[in-house]
Order: structure tokens, then sequence, then C-alpha cells
């Protein structure tokens, strides 16, 4: 009874799927007078704006790690002395263009 319950449902699913596009048909004789495309070894990708100069910013620099609630409850899971700080103290960015 239950070989005839599954045969059923997938019988029933493969009948409900849509039908595949029908795939174009090549042409009887590919032509033959153009080559194939080939990357040009001596491009070079566009020059940007040259940066400005040096830049400084504020970032807060707490490392976000993926949760490992090994043995722990759903949602909770083991805090580092880092992480358990209320407020992160915050930290200078600089960034220097080299040319």
């Amino acid at each position: 009874m239950r070989i005839l319950g599954v045969s059923m449902v997938v019988l029933a699913t493969a009948g409900a799927a849509p039908p595949l596009p029908i795939p174009p048909i090549p042409p009887p004789h590919p032509p033959t007078a153009q080559s194939a495309p080939m990357p040009d070894p001596d491009y070079r990708a566009p020059l940007g704006a040259p940066p400005g100069g040096a830049q400084v910013g504020l970032s807060n620099f707490r490392v976000h790690r993926p949760d490992d609630s090994q043995g722990y409850t759903p949602g909770s899971h083991f805090l580092s002395s880092e992480e358990k700080r209320p407020i992160q103290t915050p930290g200078l960015t600089v960034r220097v263009p080299l040319q």
C-alpha cells in the first residue's frame, strides 16, 4: 500500500512540472570565416581617480565571529572577554596611498 501511495505522489509531482523548453537548433553549416573570440593580452584596466591623500576614519574593531553555540541553548553562545564589554573602544583607521 505504501509503494502505491509513494508512486502516486511521484507521478503527480512529475506530471505537475512545467515542460522543458526546446533547445535551439544549431545551423547546418557553422560560419568558418570568423575566429573564436580571444582575450586581449595588451588590455589594461582603466586608471581611476587618484586618492586625495591620507584618509582617517573612526571604526569599531569588534570581531564578528560565527555563532559556535556548542552545547548552549539556542540563541546563546559563549562570550569572550572582548565581547563581554558593553562598549567597545573605537579605533582610528588611517589609509595612506602608496605610489
